[in-house]
């Protein structure tokens, strides 16, 4: 089978994927993007390649994210439609703003803004100082979330739970790695944190809307439920890329030991 089959056959795997996902039958869907039940057979079965037009349409009847439309783009071998911004940039001052008074809002509560890939863009004080506790140097903008859990043999083993943390975590890599604007990047960090995981670390097949963590430190098991938001902006990829992941206490001893934390702050 050349590429070009190759790659078709891709985008109807995750056409159909999409589609069962928005529990639509490929006539439902077909009606809503204006095509035939056959064309639309054809394309999920990588018979017949889609058009551009057809590609977008697809992705406004799915009600696909900026990201996730770029995605289907690439896959059946066209240019990104929404090509991300750089945060940094003036434009985006307002945006900037506002991800600094969310994480500032959370007061005690760890809270980082990262890209789809864990690259952290902004973090609170409180999370600063809370994965900063085991580590040599601070944690800062520019680290990687995943390379923080999986790279960093004393954060690694400061986690109870990692044999339950560590599948889910791999697993939402790759999901985030399937939409990702850069999708080399996107390959090495995964193939990365494949190796530093290891065999032994299989991939959940679901993905997971919160995790609990239960880190060791001293005498002290700090139990936490983490969850991230993101921006429902239509047709930005740069702010609907950013993950806010909050890191909230499940118990009176881990929200003491925040408090406590974060008091001393200047």
């Amino acid at each position: 089978m050349n590429t070009v089959m190759q790659d078709e056959g891709i985008f109807g795997v995750h056409l159909r994927r999409a589609r069962l996902a928005q529990k639509l039958s490929q006539e439902g869907l077909a009606e809503v993007a204006g095509i035939s039940p056959r064309h639309m057979s054809f394309i999920e079965t990588g018979r017949s390649r889609p058009s551009r037009d057809v590609v977008l349409r697809l992705g406004d009847a799915l009600e696909l994210s900026a990201n996730e439309r770029n995605a289907m783009l690439r896959l059946a071998g066209f240019a990104p439609a929404f090509a991300p911004a750089d945060l940094a940039q003036p434009e985006r001052t307002l945006a900037r703003d506002a991800v600094s008074k969310l994480l500032d809002a959370q007061g005690a509560i760890p809270a980082v803004a990262s890209d789809s890939l864990g690259n952290i863009l902004e973090l609170n004080d409180a999370a600063s100082r809370f994965f900063s506790i085991s580590r040599d140097r601070p944690i800062a903008a520019g680290d990687n979330l995943f390379e923080l859990f999986f790279s960093d043999a004393t954060a690694r083993a400061s986690i109870v739970n990692w044999r339950e943390v560590a599948p889910a975590l791999l697993h939402h890599l790759e999901q985030e790695a399937l939409i990702a604007p850069d999708r080399a990047e996107a390959g090495r960090l995964v193939a990365r944190i494949r190796r530093l995981a290891g065999p032994e670390v299989v991939p959940t097949g679901a993905e997971l809307p919160i995790f609990r963590f239960e880190f060791r430190n001293g005498e002290n098991l700090l139990t936490f439920v983490s969850n991230y938001s993101t921006f429902g902006v239509p047709y930005d990829a740069t702010m609907q890329s950013i993950r806010i992941e909050c890191f909230f206490p499940a118990d009176r001893e881990t929200q003491a030991f925040l408090e406590t934390l974060t008091a001393g702050r200047p």
